[in-house]
């Protein structure tokens, strides 16, 4: 199962939508477009905003306790984009964090490339899997698996090459037995691909799986990786 990754841009943050169906036999994600330039435009321009870019009053925004993530309010309604955005964009949860994993995200799932900037990152349950679920079918976990899962998404921005930076989490994922399976283009996307996970354990099978996603904003690049996975 795919979710929804968030990412920045000069206007508001943008999300792509993406679903994985590995019940096929090629493994092959089927990845639902979501007006992804709009989208990847929206998130990260809400996380640094709330990070600290101050108020419309200009005061400055407040500071998370010692010891405390900074955490993105939850918005009862869509975020709509700045300029010419579309009108319905992702919302964030109370699980979303800035510049740091929110709690719940896996520690050693996807560790903070070389050269990459942490931007914002969400964790939280995923609904329990299906007799006949699967990884694409929205509820994770699998055949038959009632495993508990976890919708993550993390954003990061690099001074990388785009080709470079989906080199890294390759090689990233691969190291965490994930495979790289064959995702569709994307519109507005400089780059994307998928990656897959398949366990077995007495429940029955487990599918995790991701979509890496980047886009090149001139003088770096934006990256969302987002999918679902086993809750550690």
């Amino acid at each position: 199962m795919w979710t929804t990754p968030r990412l920045w841009g000069r206007s508001a943050p943008c999300a792509v939508v993406a679903r994985v169906s590995p019940a096929t036999v090629s493994d092959v994600p089927h990845l639902v477009p979501v007006r992804r330039t709009a989208t990847l435009a929206a998130v990260v321009g809400l996380a640094l905003a709330t990070a600290g870019c101050g108020t419309e009053a200009g005061q400055p925004a407040g500071q998370p306790a010692a010891g405390q993530p900074a955490t993105v309010d939850a918005s009862p309604e869509p975020v709509a984009a700045a300029s010419g955005g579309p009108a319905e964009l992702p919302t964030f949860d109370p699980s979303s964090a800035v510049a740091t994993y929110a709690e719940g995200f896996p520690p050693d799932l996807f560790p903070l490339p070389e050269g990459a900037t942490l931007l914002a990152s969400s964790a939280r349950p995923a609904t329990s899997g299906t007799p006949s679920g699967g990884a694409g079918d929205g509820k994770g976990g699998g055949k038959g698996s009632g495993t508990p899962m976890t919708q993550v998404t993390l954003n990061l921005s690099s001074q990388l090459p785009a080709k470079k930076v989906i080199g890294q989490a390759r090689e990233i994922l691969l190291a965490q037995g994930f495979r790289q399976v064959s995702a569709p283009e994307s519109s507005g996307l400089t780059a994307q691909t998928a990656f897959l996970r398949i366990s077995r354990t007495k429940a029955g099978e487990v599918q995790e799986s991701l979509v890496v996603g980047v886009l090149d904003d001139g003088d770096r690049r934006l990256a969302s990786i987002s999918g679902t996975v086993r809750t550690p």
